[in-house]
């Protein structure tokens, strides 16, 4: 059975824009996977120690595998595209991949926790999830995306221009 699952995207290291898109090219070639629609790019003021900016995204998958399953291929992607484990808590990362929302599961176990918890509070994720699911609900909280988005304060956030991601809710094609 398959659910439609947000995962976030953040980049600020090196070639921002193609660790995104080398990233979405990686998700889209894991098996029970599909990428439907990815948000427009926008660029955050960090959060944590002093360090670059970041570029965001949201993707929506169709997803057939269970939640831990996918986050281990996550993982994998993040490393593959240069991510260290364990590196700084919030530190500079080329890549970032987080599940954010997956429709009709609340995951809370060590390793995952879905919706992302701190999901409600970050506008550099809620505003591409905004683009692809405003009437998505929070199934903790109870709320919206745009209802959470919209008691959310103003934050260093804006929409960029891509030059090799994907157009801003065409699905993504091989």
């Amino acid at each position: 059975m398959s659910a439609t699952v947000y995962v976030g995207l953040g980049s600020n290291e090196g070639d921002r824009e193609a660790q995104l898109v080398s990233a979405l090219e990686a998700m889209s070639r894991i098996d029970a996977v599909a990428v439907l629609r990815c948000s427009s790019l926008f660029e955050s003021a960090p959060v944590g120690p002093p360090q670059p900016h970041y570029l965001n995204a949201v993707v929506a998958l169709e997803c057939g595998l269970p939640p831990q399953r996918l986050l281990c291929i996550l993982k994998q992607i993040e490393r593959d595209l240069g991510r260290s484990p364990g590196g700084q808590r919030w530190g500079p990362r080329p890549i970032d991949l987080d599940i954010l929302l997956w429709e009709g599961e609340v995951v809370a176990d060590p390793n995952l926790q879905v919706p992302h918890l701190e999901l409600h509070k970050r506008r550099f994720a809620l505003e591409p999830l905004f683009e692809l699911a405003p009437e998505a609900e929070h199934p903790v909280l109870g709320m919206t995306v745009a209802e959470l988005l919209s008691q959310l304060a103003p934050q260093d956030v804006r929409r960029c221009e891509a030059t090799q991601w994907p157009e801003t809710l065409l699905p993504v094609t091989e």
